[in-house]
């Protein structure tokens, strides 16, 4: 919408067929795959390169080292290797050296990896994004447990604080960064315009989608075995992971949010702008 021509690697072309009709163009390579992902980059050409590539969750033998560390060393490479002098990376608010909490270990191995790489870069920390569009997100993943569980579990004392970010002013720090060269050499935390604690996300949910339950907090030593069982079985997906269970001893917050200065407008407020979940039912 701003006015840049996109280019997106896609894992299969013949699946984004959507993709193409919205204008996007498509190369097709693998983040995990160094060669492929340098040639994807070599014919595209970019100016700038944004890394995206992250999961949140370790499953079917796809770990946080291989994807959040080890495709985004596959991407920086990548952009070294055609010239592209301009990298934007995806990180994540608490992202720090402690490999007690993998997640955000990994997602800082990435960062001081495109420090050290001479590429003009620009990192992005946000908090936990919210917004319409994406059903894996963390808001949509607790909408679902308040919509389908007799009983909404909370986990813990509920008292973990977040700052929702929503999507539009994340896209708009991005777009920032890619015709401003000013924000290069920059790390960026990205929040919302409220700290929320993780029992009032879930009550922010239930209101949204007009329910009445009960909440019954459960303590995380009850869980974390539970989740290690789930976890270890190959056809079960884990409502929760006990790396999830960990971070939520973790305040998800920032004094220095950035989403003011970049978008030139206050952060978009969580409450009131979640009616979407109901729409995904």
């Amino acid at each position: 919408d701003a006015g840049h021509d996109v280019t997106l690697v896609v894992r299969s072309a013949d699946r984004s067929a959507a993709l193409k009709r919205d204008g996007f163009a498509i190369v097709e390579g693998d983040a995990t795959d160094a060669k492929a992902l340098r040639a994807a980059v070599q014919s595209a050409a970019p100016q700038v390169v944004i890394n995206l590539v992250a999961i949140i969750r370790e499953e079917k033998g796809v770990t946080f080292e291989a994807l959040n560390y080890g495709a985004s060393v596959n991407a920086i490479d990548a952009a070294s290797a055609a010239g592209v002098p301009r990298f934007i990376q995806m990180s994540a608010l608490g992202a720090h050296d402690n490999p007690d909490y993998p997640y955000h270990f990994h997602k800082w191995r990435a960062e001081e990896y495109l420090r050290q790489s001479g590429l003009q870069w620009t990192i992005f920390r946000p908090s936990i994004i919210f917004g319409p569009g994406e059903k894996t997100q963390f808001v949509s993943q607790l909408a679902d447990i308040v919509r389908s569980a007799p009983v909404i579990p909370v986990v813990g004392d509920g008292s973990s604080r977040f700052q929702p970010v929503h999507l539009n002013d994340v896209a708009d720090s991005f777009e920032r960064a890619v015709r401003d060269v000013s924000t290069a050499g920059e790390t960026y935390d990205l929040g919302g315009a409220e700290v929320l604690t993780y029992e009032e996300i879930l009550d922010a949910c239930a209101e949204a989608l007009g329910k009445r339950k009960r909440k019954v907090h459960v303590p995380v030593a009850l869980m974390m075995p539970a989740a290690a069982v789930m976890g270890a079985i190959p056809f079960i997906t884990a409502p929760v992971t006990t790396d999830q269970l960990k971070m939520l001893k973790l305040d998800n917050t920032t004094s220095a949010n950035a989403v003011p200065h970049l978008v030139g407008h206050p952060p978009i407020p969580f409450r009131g702008n979640i009616t979407y979940i109901a729409k995904t039912s």
